[in-house]
């Protein structure tokens, strides 16, 4: 059987609650998997219908919760601000290592370069030593 009421307080931090039927009687406690996955918070003094169970303890607890009013989304319940223009794209950082790498290969073709061209003007005969035959 169902049974309606309002959310009378709900602890976020702690996933539950309490149930004040509108028929009267004692309140009901009531955890976070008892509402349904819309994606909606629990929100104090809202309209519900539930069915009731016992716990082992002997108490009662609502469970099979459904709202009964239309829950507004969080877009709606804020003012309406005007657009902001999209923030300016951020420019990439080069990583040091992307740096390394340029730097050792700048190195690896200088050195290519430099070694054939320095035997081509006669780098060791240039500098007075005496060549190896």
């Amino acid at each position: 059987m169902r049974f309606e009421g309002t959310l009378d307080s709900w602890y976020a931090e702690r996933g539950h609650g309490v149930v004040r039927p509108e028929q009267g009687g004692e309140t009901l406690f009531v955890h976070v998997s008892a509402f349904p996955m819309d994606g909606q918070p629990p929100q104090e003094g809202e309209r519900i219908s539930f069915e009731i169970v016992s716990r082992s303890d002997g108490s009662k607890q609502a469970v099979r919760l459904q709202r009964l009013q239309a829950h507004r989304l969080p877009s709606q319940l804020r003012p309406r601000m005007a657009s902001r223009p999209p923030r300016p794209i951020a420019r990439r950082r080069t990583s040091p290592l992307t740096w390394m790498v340029l730097v050792l290969l700048a190195l690896g073709v200088g050195a290519t370069v430099w070694t054939p061209a320095s035997h081509a003007l006669g780098g060791a005969k240039a500098q007075g030593e005496p060549s190896r035959r």
